[in-house]
């Protein structure tokens, strides 16, 4: 299933990234795992994706919800998966090239973006507005964190398309 990477796919808002589909089984990806790491055994730690050398498989403890993560280094991705083994949110960066939403790729201005966006404000990310005081479901940015207007120069560093209703 990593073979059907496609780095230049345009993202499809709640179905897929990067040739990557959500609903996906975890089990066409475990041919291509290099290292497996049971979270169980080794705690959490932000270095273990940073150290990843090619895809790493993280088996995620009970007591940060269950479920697993591929890694993949180089494009910088994360696939999330819950503890069924379905793909729930694709997360890219640093190398994909595809068109995100309206022409904007990785790495352009948050203000590129021609449409409202709301900030969480417990996290650093960016969703697009409903309009209605709400967000569109299924994707998000992360560019810092700020409100457009105190960080205009924020670029674009990660982007996630997901669907919180797989299970």
């Amino acid at each position: 299933m990593i073979d059907k990477l496609d780095i230049y796919a345009k993202a499809e808002i709640g179905k897929s990234l990067a040739g990557f589909q959500l609903g996906s089984k975890l089990e066409l990806y475990l041919p291509y795992i290099h290292e497996t790491i049971d979270g169980k055994q080794l705690g959490w730690n932000i270095n273990i994706p940073a150290n990843n050398e090619g895809i790493l498989l993280y088996e995620w403890p009970a007591s940060y919800g269950s479920g697993y993560s591929i890694f993949i280094k180089n494009p910088k991705i994360e696939l999330l998966f819950t503890d069924k083994g379905n793909l729930r949110h694709i997360i890219v960066g640093q190398g994909y090239k595809g068109e995100i939403f309206d022409g904007v790729k990785i790495g352009d201005k948050l203000a590129d973006i021609k449409h409202d966006l709301v900030v969480d404000n417990t996290e650093p990310l960016h969703y697009l507005s409903d309009g209605q005081g709400g967000i569109i479901v299924g994707i998000y940015y992360s560019a810092g964190g700020l409100e457009l207007a105190y960080d205009p120069d924020a670029t674009i560093e990660t982007v996630c398309v997901y669907d919180d209703n797989l299970d």
